[in-house]
C-alpha cells in the first residue's frame, strides 16, 4: 500500500558523526541525544521533523562508527525509513536491528528536494515521487523477520531468547575452496562449507564492549528482555576508554553502570588500562576467532588471523544473551603487498594510501584480506595499523594469515590460536590489488573525508593548532620510539598542543623504561593516560571553531575532534610528530 511522507536530503558520506556528534552519545538514554540528530548539517531538523518523515541520502550513507545511536535518534524522532543510493554496513545493520527500515534507491534523490513529498510502500520497496516509479533493493528475508518482528530485541522475547536452531547441513567429499573469513565463518557455525550472499547463524568466541554504548546495552538488558540471562559471560569483556576518566557525573554514572553490571556477572573488565582494540589483542584475541565487539575497529583483530566485526548495541545484547549473531557471509577483496617501505614511510601511510584510492565505501560489506611478502616482513604492530583503519573503507573485516610473528606475539601472553587458517587456493574473490612498499610516500587525509588522501608534502605549510599521537590505530610502542627520535633535541612549536597518549599501559610502561616519555615530556609534549583522548573528540583535547589538528587517529569526519568548524587532518606519527615541532604540515624528512 502507497503511503505519503515527507522528505529531508542529505548528501554523499552523511557519517554517523553528523548524525548524533560523539560528544553527546555518553547521555544516559535515545530520548536525551534525539534533540540534537544533524546538527551540524541541519540545525533545525530534530525540532522540525515530524513522524512518519524520511530521511534520504547519497551514497554512503552512515558511514563511521558502529554506535547504533546513529539510527537509533532516527527512530526516536519518528523517521519512518532511511532512503539511499548506499548504506555503510554497519548503519544498515543497526538500522535493520532496532526496526528502522532501510531502502536503497539511486535515481530518486535527483527528483526531490527537502520538503517534498514521496509515495512510498515499505512492504514492497516501492518508490514513488513525480509520478514516476524508482527502483529499489528487497531486503533479505532474515532482515524482513527482523523488522517484521519489530526489531532484533522483539525477535528475541519472542524466540524465547535462545540461539536460533540451525538446519542441518548435509557433509560433501568435495568441497569448493573457501577464502580465509569463509573459512572463519563456516568453523563459527559448525558448517563444512559457506559461501558469500549466505546467511548464518555463528557462535561467539568473544565479545567485546566499551563504554560509548554499554550503558544503553544494560539498559535495554534489564528494562527490554522478558527473561535476561547470559549465555556466556566468560566470553565478554567491558571496557572503560572512551571518556576515561570520566569528565561529567552522566559519565560517572555510565561508568558506574557498566562496573556493578561487570562484577554481578563475573564479566571481565578494564578500566584505566588503555584502548579497548589494543587491550583486546595484549589479553585476548586468538587465530581463528569470531569476536563481535561494540567499536568500528574490531576489525584490528584480523591482524592476528581473528575475524573481528563491529556491531551495534542490540546486536551486541543478542550476542550477550544467545552466545551468538547472525552473519551474511561477506565477499573478499584481496591485496598483495610486496617490497620493503622506505624510510620514513610507515603502515599508516599504506593504509591511507590504499582508502584514498578505493574509496570510503569500496569495500562496504566486504574483507580486505592482506597478503604477501610485504605484509610477511611487517611487525605485528604494523599489521594491526592496516587491520584497524579496513572500516574506514566500509570493509565488515580485514585478515592476515597468522604466521610465527603472530603465534610468538600470543604465545608471549600465554594464548594459543583457536585455528590457523589461510585462504584456499583458487577460493573466489572479487578484486584484486597490488601494491608495492617501496611506491608509498608519506600522506595525509585532508578534511573531511578519509579518502580524501594526497602526499602530506601537498598539505605542507598549513598551520596548525594541535597534534595527535596516540588511538587504537597508533599510539604502540613503535610510534613513540619514532616520536622520541624525531624530538630528540628538538621542542615542539610554541603555537602547537602535542598530546600523546599510549594505546595501554603496557606501552606506557614499555615507554617509560626506554626513557620515551621523558624525551616526549622534555620536548614540550603533554603525555596523558592510555585513553582514546583525542581521537574521540570528547574528553580530551577538544578542538575549537577554525582549529586545526593533524592526528594518528582513525577519522576525520566534520566536527570528530571538536567544533564543526574545526579541521581534522590524519597521519602517520612521523608526520605528526615533525608537524608539532614545525608548526605545519610537515613531513620528518623537512626537519
Amino acid at each position: 500500500m502507497m503511503e505519503t511522507a515527507r522528505v529531508w536530503k542529505f548528501g554523499d558520506d552523511v557519517d554517523t558523526d553528523q548524525i548524533i556528534a560523539s560528544q553527546y552519545i555518553i547521555l544516559p538514554g535515545i530520548e536525551e541525544m534525539a534533540p540534537h540528530a544533524f546538527e551540524s548539517l541541519d540545525a533545525g531538523f530534530a525540532a522540525a521533523v515530524q513522524a512518519g518523515d524520511i530521511v534520504l541520502g547519497g551514497e554512503n550513507f552512515g558511514c563511521g562508527s558502529s554506535r547504533e545511536q546513529a539510527p537509533g535518534v532516527l527512530k526516536a524522532l519518528g523517521v519512518r525509513a532511511v532512503v539511499a543510493k548506499s548504506v555503510a554496513r554497519i548503519f544498515f545493520r543497526n538500522a535493520i536491528n532496532i526496526g528502522l527500515p532501510v531502502i536503497l534507491c539511486d535515481g530518486i534523490q535527483d527528483a526531490v528536494q527537502t520538503g517534498d513529498e514521496i509515495e512510498l510502500d515499505l512492504a514492497a520497496g516501492r518508490l514513488k515521487a513525480g509520478g514516476r516509479e524508482y527502483a529499489s533493493t528487497n531486503l533479505p528475508a532474515h532482515m524482513q523477520g527482523i523488522l517484521a518482528a519489530g526489531g532484533l530485541v522483539a525477535s528475541l522475547n519472542a524466540a524465547g531468547q535462545d540461539a536460533p536452531e540451525r538446519a542441518p547441513v548435509p557433509r560433501t567429499k568435495d568441497l569448493p575452496p573457501m577464502t580465509m573469513a569463509e573459512k572463519i565463518i563456516a568453523l563459527a557455525a559448525g558448517l563444512p562449507h559457506v559461501k558469500a550472499g549466505e546467511i548464518h547463524t555463528v557462535t561467539l568466541d568473544g565479545m567485546m564492549s566499551n563504554d560509548g554504548t554499554t550503558h544503553m546495552t544494560i539498559d535495554a538488558y534489564n528494562e527490554k528482555l522478558t527473561h535476561p540471562r547470559l549465555a556466556a559471560p566468560e566470553k565478554m569483556v567491558f571496557i572503560i576508554d572512551h571518556n576515561s576518566p570520566a569528565d561529567t557525573p552522566k559519565t560517572a554514572a555510565a561508568h558506574r553502570k557498566m562496573r556493578d553490571f561487570a562484577r554481578e556477572n563475573s564479566i571481565a573488565f578494564y578500566e584505566g588500562k588503555g584502548v579497548c582494540h589494543q587491550l583486546m589483542v595484549e589479553n585476548h584475541v586468538c587465530p581463528g576467532q569470531f569476536i563481535i565487539g561494540a567499536d568500528s575497529h574490531t576489525c584490528t583483530y584480523g591482524a592476528l588471523g581473528a575475524f573481528g566485526t563491529g556491531v551495534g548495541s542490540t546486536d551486541f545484547l543478542y550476542g550477550m544473551v544467545t552466545g551468538t549473531t547472525w552473519v551474511m557471509v561477506p565477499e573478499t577483496l584481496r591485496f598483495h603487498i610486496t617490497g620493503t617501505l622506505p624510510p620514513g614511510v610507515y603502515a599508516k601511510d599504506l593504509i591511507l594510501t590504499i582508502i584514498g584510492d578505493i574509496g570510503a565505501d569500496g569495500a562496504n560489506y566486504k574483507v580486505m584480506e592482506f597478503v604477501g611478502p610485504g605484509i610477511a616482513g611487517m611487525s605485528v604492530a604494523e599489521r594491526l595499523v592496516l587491520a584497524n583503519l579496513a572500516v574506514e573503507a566500509g570493509a565488515k573485516t580485514a585478515l592476515m594469515e597468522p604466521d610465527e610473528k603472530v603465534l610468538e606475539y600470543i604465545g608471549a601472553r600465554n594464548r594459543a590460536p583457536k585455528a590457523l587458517l589461510k585462504s584456499d587456493e583458487g577460493a573466489k574473490v572479487l578484486a584484486q590489488y597490488h601494491y608495492n612498499l617501496a611506491d608509498v610516500v608519506p600522506v595525509a587525509a585532508r578534511p573531511d573525508h578519509i579518502d580524501d588522501v594526497v602526499p602530506a608534502k601537498t598539505c605542507a605549510g598549513v598551520k596548525i593548532d594541535e597534534a595527535f599521537l596516540g588511538s587504537c590505530s597508533n599510539g604502540r610502542i613503535e610510534e613513540l620510539r619514532v616520536a622520541a627520535a624525531l624530538l630528540k633535541g628538538r621542542r615542539v612549536h610554541p603555537a602547537v598542543r602535542f598530546i600523546v597518549s599510549p594505546a595501554s599501559n603496557e606501552v606506557y610502561a614499555a615507554a617509560l623504561a626506554e626513557g620515551l616519555i621523558e624525551t616526549l615530556n622534555a620536548a614540550g609534549a603533554m603525555v596523558v593516560n592510555a585513553n582514546c583522548s583525542v581521537c574521540w573528540g570528547s574528553c580530551q583535547g577538544v578542538i575549537s571553531p577554525g582549529e586545526v589538528l593533524v592526528s594518528t587517529g582513525t577519522r576525520n569526519f566534520k566536527g570528530r575532534a571538536g567544533h564543526p568548524d574545526s579541521k581534522v587532518y590524519l597521519a602517520s606519527a612521523a608526520t605528526v610528530v615533525a608537524s608539532a615541532i614545525k608548526g605545519e604540515i610537515a613531513t620528518a624528512d623537512m626537519l
